[in-house]
């Protein structure tokens, strides 16, 4: 506005002065009127200096919103950084516990793994023993097999009894001997003598009640004998009876039924003795 009122009273006073010098009314009029467009111009520039001073105080509201946001991202960043660096060594430290953990539970199954093996080992020679001492009696209906970490002597009842009898066969009897002596060297397993039988039923007039009669008592002469004559401590070893109820044969075939009758002689090496049994 200073601008304005400055130019407007030196054109006035050059049109006073004009018309004091004698100039004529349309050379005054053509002052005037070039007075009035200098104005114009000067309103025009005036409006563009307002424009660009509101188009500045915008941006500058801009800048300070930006400047705002930097700096909010700059303190987010910062305590995103510190948390990184929190989890990071959390992390670290967790995958340290969990390696030195699966290093103790592979000393640890290598241990275990150690001890399977030589349990496997003295299974393997207790069963190769067994088999060189009762190796004739193969062909009466003696087998030898190993199942579940234990040595399992299976004898037919062609071999140790008579039909409906529980008195054992001379036969028998020497098969049980040679076992005797094999278990005598071996202190360190323990014995399980299983009566088996098959799914006739125990006919009348018998001093047997039923098929878990026999089978028990089937059982308690084979660990009497075992003891008594062959020897063995009596401490080892557990008698009992398993009637018809655990057949090797399914069907009631004669076959079938002569293989479910049958003592099995379960041999189990104590875990604490392998070292010993190895021996």
């Amino acid at each position: 506005m200073r601008i304005n009122f400055r130019i407007i009273v030196i054109l006035s006073l050059a049109a006073a002065f004009l018309a004091s010098c004698g100039y004529s009314e349309e050379e005054y009029l053509s002052v005037v009127k070039s007075r009035d467009s200098l104005e114009n111009v000067v309103a025009k520039l005036n409006q563009e200096i307002a424009d660009l001073n509101a188009t500045i105080a915008d941006k500058d509201k801009r800048i300070d919103l930006l400047e705002m946001e930097l700096e909010n991202t700059q303190e987010n960043y910062s305590k995103l950084k510190l948390n990184s660096s929190e989890q990071i060594n959390t992390l670290l430290a967790d995958v340290e516990k969990m390696q030195k953990d699966l290093a103790a539970r592979e000393a640890r199954l290598n241990e275990v793994q150690r001890k399977l093996d030589a349990r496997d080992a003295a299974i393997n020679r207790l069963r190769e023993t067994v088999d060189k001492a009762l190796l004739g009696f193969k062909d009466l209906g003696l087998s030898i097999r190993i199942e579940n970490g234990k040595v399992y002597v299976s004898l037919a009842d062609k071999l140790l009894f008579k039909s409906g009898s529980t008195s054992i066969d001379k036969t028998g009897k020497e098969a049980l001997l040679g076992l005797a002596e094999v278990l005598k060297q071996q202190q360190d397993v323990s014995i399980v003598v299983e009566g088996h039988t098959d799914d006739v039923p125990i006919k009348g007039g018998t001093r047997f009640t039923d098929n878990w009669d026999l089978s028990v008592l089937r059982a308690t002469e084979v660990v009497r004998y075992l003891t008594v004559e062959g020897g063995v401590t009596p401490q080892r070893v557990v008698a009992s009876g398993r009637s018809e109820y655990f057949p090797v044969a399914e069907g009631d075939d004669p076959e079938a039924r002569a293989k479910n009758r049958r003592t099995e002689i379960i041999l189990t090496p104590k875990l604490e003795q392998l070292y010993e049994i190895l021996k």
